[in-house]
């Protein structure tokens, strides 16, 4: 009987990047309060997630959204700063629409602009923490028990309020000028 080859002891190949696969230790030889990393699933797996499979793809087509909404952003902007004079009323009109109407597209624009930047942190929100633990604080990254995904919505929360404050604050502050 032949005694094994090293070769036969160690864990087995990644047959996608040829390194051998990262395998946890059990739970008796993990110290206490370590967190139990989650199954290796590859990406390419027919059983890992759908977010998983498709992960590359959903960014790619978002960050080719936001780029088009940032470009039709622009060129919207840029049509109302330099296409229309200053106070144009009514009888100016650029493709059939008057300033206030492009005014409207603009802010539309922006709000799909808007909700695509929110989607997009989202997706990217386990990255974030990720990179505000390891390189701002200086500690080590820790696996979300929910509580990442909770500050994350307290902070959308007071980010809409201060948002808030701000407009009321603008509908409270105007002043109608009287000729």
């Amino acid at each position: 009987m032949n005694a094994p080859e090293s070769e036969d002891l160690l864990p087995p190949r990644n047959s996608s990047s040829g390194e051998r696969g990262q395998q946890s230790a059990p739970p008796w030889a993990r110290p206490i309060g370590e967190p139990v990393p989650p199954p290796v699933v590859p990406e390419d797996s027919p059983s890992g997630s759908f977010w998983n499979r498709h992960k590359t793809v959903v960014n790619f087509w978002l960050d080719a959204l936001l780029l088009m909404l940032f470009m039709v952003l622009a060129w919207e902007l840029a049509i109302l700063r330099l296409a229309f004079p200053k106070g144009a009323g009514e009888r100016w009109r650029l493709l059939g629409h008057t300033a206030a109407d492009w005014q409207d597209l603009t802010f539309n624009t922006f709000c799909g602009f808007a909700l695509g930047i929110v989607v997009h942190v989202m997706l990217h929100w386990a990255w974030i923490v990720a990179t505000i633990q390891t390189r701002l604080l200086g500690r080590k990254a820790t696996r979300d028990d929910g509580s990442h995904t909770m500050i994350g919505v307290g902070v959308l929360f007071g980010l809409i309020h201060v948002l808030a404050a701000g407009i009321l604050w603008a509908r409270w502050a105007i002043v109608e000028m009287r000729p």
